[in-house]
Order: C-alpha cells, then structure tokens, then sequence
C-alpha cells in the first residue's frame, strides 16, 4: 500500500493491512470493513507516540512498533491443554482465542449468562436495533481518532464482540474471555475488540485473562480495545489478568461512559509481558456514579508495566477510588500515571488516589505521577504515592519465626500486593490471582 505516511513505522501496518484485505473474500461490502477502511484512512495520517509525548514520557513503544507482524496465525491447541487456563470453580461461560482467533470448539457459547446477548460486531452492525450505538462508539474513532493504537484496532479487529444486557437483569454467570497465545516464527499481531452495554439497573461481570504456552520466548502484540456504556444504576464488574510471555507487547485501551447511579469496578494483574500499557477511563454523565480502579503489578527481567488512568468527574455528586500497588526487581520498570479531573460543576466530588510500590533492586525504576486537576470547590479529594523497600525488620521478625530469608521476603511481597486482591468480590477470581501471583514468585524464567 503506497501511502505516504507521517511515521515511516505507520508504513509497516498499512502493508499488513493489505494483507488483511486480500484474505477478506468477497466481504469488502459489509459495514464492518467500511469502519476498518475508514480506521487505515486515518491512521495513514497519525504517527505513533515519543518519548517526546507528555503521556508517554516514560513508555517508549519503539520496541513495539518497529517489529515486522504477521496476521493471527492459527495453532492447535487440544482441550486438556486449555483445561489448564480455566479458572477453578468461576462457573462462567468461557470463549477461547488461540492466537487471537475465535476457537468454538473449546469454548463454550452455548451456555452463555441467561439474559445476556453476545455477537460478532459484524453482526450486529447489520442489524437495525444495534446500529445506532455501535456507529456512535466506533465511527468516531475510525474517522478522527487521535490515538494510533485504537485506531489501529478498528483497523484490524476480526473476532470483535457485541455484548448487551438487558434492562433489570443481573446476570449471575461471568462471561469469561480467555487469550491463549503460542510461540510463532514470526511475531503477530492480534486485535480484540468489545463493545458492552448494561441497560439500566442490570447487572454483569466480564473476565479476561491472557496466558501464553511458551511465556519466556513467544512474541506477539495484543492491542486490546474495550468500550463501555454503563446506563443508570447498572453495575459492571471488569477483570483483566495477564500473563503474557515475557517477549510479548500488550496495549490496553479500556473506555467506560457512566450514568446516574452506575458502578464501575475494574481489577487489573499484570504479572507478564515485556512492554504494557493499560489506559483505562471513565466519563460521569450522571449524578451518583462510583467508579474503582484496582490494580497490581510484578515486574522481574527488563518488564515494563505502564497504569495510565482517567477519571473525568464532569458531573456533581460521584466518587471514584483507585489504589494501585506494584513490585519491581531485576531490571524491571514501572510506571502510574493516574489522572483525576474534578469540572466546575462537579461538586461533592470525592475521589481517592494511591499507588505504591516496592523497588526490590538497583536497577529497578518506578515512575509513579497521580495527578488531581480540580476546579470546583466543594470536593473531598486525595493522591499520594510511595516507593520502598521491604522492611528489613519485617524480615528478620520473620526469620526469628522459622522463615528463611528468601521464603520470608516472598511473604511480605505478597502481603503487600494482598490488598489489592481483597477488594475482588468473585471469591474464584481473588483464589486464581492468588495463585497466579505465587507462581510469578517462583518462576523459574
């Protein structure tokens, strides 16, 4: 594709996304293939962020863009060997992606949450009904999107998901989404995508979890889109748990709209990956709404994990609270960015802010930067940040109790992160982070 471009690395996706058109078959007509024309169209005119860039002062994504991808690759993969991937005891209907790709022989679509309605985007673009809302979520970005990574993924999503649920339902089943990734000869690329709306006063958890078969070797490049519309007093519980290869990239885009009386609760553990960045923002358009950001981080090797958070309190009478907490050794960075924005007429506002880390080696580096921008003046709001070490006192208590002094050290790490955890109330996700956190202890890559 000879298109003259701002960023010579732009040139690289332009090319892949030839490939993706020539694969297409004859569907080149259908409203999904319009947004990703529209999105290419676009991003041919963007360039990927700097160092240079305010918002990735500390993330340099050259490592990720200047990479030659594949499309999606397929792989086989046996049930026993997805088996492994499940989580214990959720009871959630689960849909496997291998590689990226849909996989409906070891999912479980059939037993999809009573009341709940998924589908393909593609779909549901080409129905009448669904039409209106997924233009005004997805047309926007395809068309005057700023940010190359999301408009990359309007691009380039193939399985992307249409989730609904209805008015005055509480669906009591999660809706589990499990990426399982595997080793290629050349480094891929794969873009989910979902749109989810909660009607109002409904109710809903949606998990997602990403895993590799080769988690010290296999490279690829997951670049994630959610967008979220939370209609008044409905209530969406969101995990997202990784452990991605240490060689793979994750960009994480995650956009929440809020209406009066609605919750919101994202838990984020982030425990892989060689370069990750979550950007995760809520938008208030209504009174009453609650907003939680949770979030816990591992870094060992040269990882580096990136939390880069928004809330924009733009209506009076909402609260939102985050606490962030991560641990940093070998060569390890991490980075907090966490912005909250307090309107003008955003009165009664209460919002609370923490990050805190423990930097566990020399050449270890944590950035934490909590914002507050505040331009009302009846509000009740805090931030703070701290970045330590283990407390060596601590330790020794320990080791006078029978502890080694590694096993010691492990259990204070762990302790620290706990507090995240606690605030999980799905008791099958807080044992599987658990767990997943203890063997990131004790790995042995």
């Amino acid at each position: 594709m000879a298109i003259e471009t701002k960023d010579k690395n732009i040139s690289r996706f332009l090319t892949l996304f030839g490939e993706l058109e020539r694969g297409l078959n004859g569907q080149k007509e259908k409203p999904v293939h319009q947004i990703r024309q529209t999105a290419i169209d676009r991003l041919s005119q963007l360039a990927f962020p700097t160092r240079r860039d305010e918002e990735y002062k500390y993330t340099s994504v050259t490592r990720i863009v200047t990479e030659d991808y594949d499309l999606e690759p397929s792989a086989d993969l046996d049930a026993e060997t997805v088996d492994q991937y499940r989580i214990p005891d959720l009871g959630a209907a689960t849909l496997v992606f291998v590689n990226g790709q849909y996989r409906p022989d070891l999912s479980d679509e059939q037993d999809l949450p009573e009341g709940m309605r998924l589908q393909t985007i593609e779909d549901a673009l080409e129905q009448a009904k669904d039409q209106p809302i997924l233009n005004d979520l997805l047309i926007n970005t395809a068309e005057d999107g700023v940010d190359p990574f999301l408009v990359m993924n309007a691009a380039f999503a193939k399985n992307g998901y249409y989730l609904h649920v209805p008015k005055n339902t509480k669906v009591a089943k999660p809706l589990h989404f499990l990426y399982i990734n595997t080793e290629q000869e050349q480094p891929y690329l794969f873009s989910p995508q979902r749109i989810i709306v909660a009607e109002p006063s409904s109710e809903c958890t949606i998990v997602e979890t990403f895993h590799s078969t080769a988690p010290g070797t296999a490279k690829y490049f997951g670049n994630l889109f959610n967008r979220m519309v939370i209609r008044e007093n409905a209530e969406v519980h969101h995990y997202k748990i990784q452990r991605e290869s240490l060689e793979a990239f994750q960009m994480n885009n995650t956009e929440v709209f809020q209406y009066q009386d609605s919750r919101y609760s994202n838990y984020t553990i982030d425990l892989g990956g060689r370069i990750v960045r979550n950007n995760l923002h809520a938008i208030h358009r209504g009174q009453n709404v609650t907003s939680n950001f949770y979030g816990s981080f591992y870094g060992r090797r040269d990882q580096h994990i990136d939390n880069h958070t928004f809330i924009d309190h733009a209506i009076p009478h909402c609260q939102s609270n985050e606490l962030y907490k991560g641990i940093l050794t070998d060569k390890a960075r991490g980075v907090f960015n966490g912005k909250v924005m307090v309107r003008k007429d955003a009165q009664k506002t209460n919002a609370f802010q923490q990050n805190s880390s423990l930097v566990l080696s020399d050449k270890a580096v944590m950035d934490s930067k909590p914002q507050l921008e505040i331009f009302a003046d009846d509000v009740k709001c805090s931030h703070g940040a701290t970045i330590g070490q283990l407390e060596e006192d601590s330790v020794f208590y320990l080791r006078s109790r029978g502890f080694t002094d590694a096993r010691a050290r492990e259990t204070l790490q762990y302790a620290f992160l706990l507090e995240v955890l606690e605030f999980m109330p799905h008791e099958a996700m807080r044992t599987f982070a658990e767990q997943q956190i203890n063997d990131k202890f004790t790995e042995a890559i």
